[in-house]
């Protein structure tokens, strides 16, 4: 291989990996300082949809244990990916080396060896090797064969995971068919019920196809989980926020205080939340608790677009009766 420690242009050594798209799209080890690319990898992407008894290299029937594509016969085709791993590390296992691979940004190689571990491990590393799959086939600029692999796994596969139905979800949405993957995470979430990621993902979905109100149960949901992981945690606070803009608008009081109420353990981490906070304080007629709610918001957040509306609720006490 070639030396990937300097540019061969300028001498840096900020060297990162990109994939890109050319005829197909390829690895290529390019210069952050220069943007000179320094030399590319072309390999086989196999985008066609996983089966199991197609060849991993290129995804083409075989025909007397030989690859009708690209003419690998079963064991050079599993050796081809053993080589591969060892490009990345020897010592991980092949679902180890494509993320590995992948968080370098040499998707296609990461996607070679994901589609590997797909067939060849089993249980859940097979399972996080195809979404990982899929995820890269997206990455690398085939949205179309990211869904086609989907649905096929959902449609195909006898019982398939929750992991299944969330890929499927993630790319539907991705492609802008939003009410069928919020339908995919409800299914994702049937065979998952404790995985706050997904409602979380499923309840930003429900609010742009206009379902709000079930939204906002999947985020009291969350809300009221224990030990609930800090992305989908902050996921779900984005989505409250947008919630309480919502209610606000159609002057749904109550499913406002919901929120707030069930999210109170979440009020600190958002300016928006503690921002509504002071106003249903204001509300409700306790002025000291609104200016205090409203000081810790604009001190986590100095401006945002909601503060002025809000403000014009949260006014200073006077010192006297008299209006002047």
């Amino acid at each position: 291989m070639a030396d990937t420690s300097k540019c061969k242009k300028c001498g840096s050594s900020n060297l990162q990996w990109r994939s890109l798209r050319r005829d197909i799209p390829v690895d290529v080890l390019m210069c952050q300082s220069c943007g000179t690319p320094q030399f590319e990898e072309a390999w086989t992407a196999p985008v066609r949809v996983l089966r199991a008894a197609h060849c991993i290299n290129c995804g083409e029937p075989r025909a007397d244990d030989v690859c009708l594509g690209c003419g690998l016969s079963r064991s050079e085709d599993y050796q081809v990916h053993e080589e591969l791993k060892e490009l990345i590390d020897s010592s991980q296992s092949l679902l180890g080396a494509a993320r590995v691979a992948s968080g370098q940004g040499r998707r296609v190689l990461g996607l070679k060896l994901a589609t590997a571990a797909a067939v060849l491990d089993r249980g859940e590393e097979s399972y996080t090797a195809r979404a990982l799959r899929i995820w890269l086939l997206a990455a690398i600029g085939e949205p179309k064969a990211a869904l086609e692999d989907a649905q096929h796994w959902v449609e195909h596969v006898p019982d398939p995971p929750s992991v299944a139905f969330a890929s499927l979800a993630q790319q539907l949405e991705h492609q802008d068919h939003k009410a069928a993957a919020a339908d995919a995470y409800t299914r994702a979430i049937e065979l998952d019920p404790g995985n706050p990621g997904l409602r979380a993902r499923r309840a930003r979905l429900l609010i742009d196809v206009g379902r709000a109100g079930t939204a906002l149960k999947e985020i009291l949901a969350i809300f009221g989980a224990q030990g609930t992981d800090a992305a989908a945690l902050a996921a779900a606070v984005e989505v409250a926020e947008t919630l309480c803009q919502i209610f606000e608008t159609k002057s749904q009081e109550s499913e406002i205080d919901l929120i707030l109420s069930h999210g109170s353990k979440v009020l600190d981490r958002s300016a928006v939340l503690m921002a509504f906070k002071a106003r249903q304080c204001a509300l409700a007629g306790k002025s000291d608790e609104a200016r205090r709610w409203f000081k810790s918001a604009r001190t986590l957040e100095p401006e945002h677009e909601i503060y002025p509306r809000i403000q014009a609720l949260v006014r200073p006490s006077r010192s006297t009766w008299w209006k002047w």
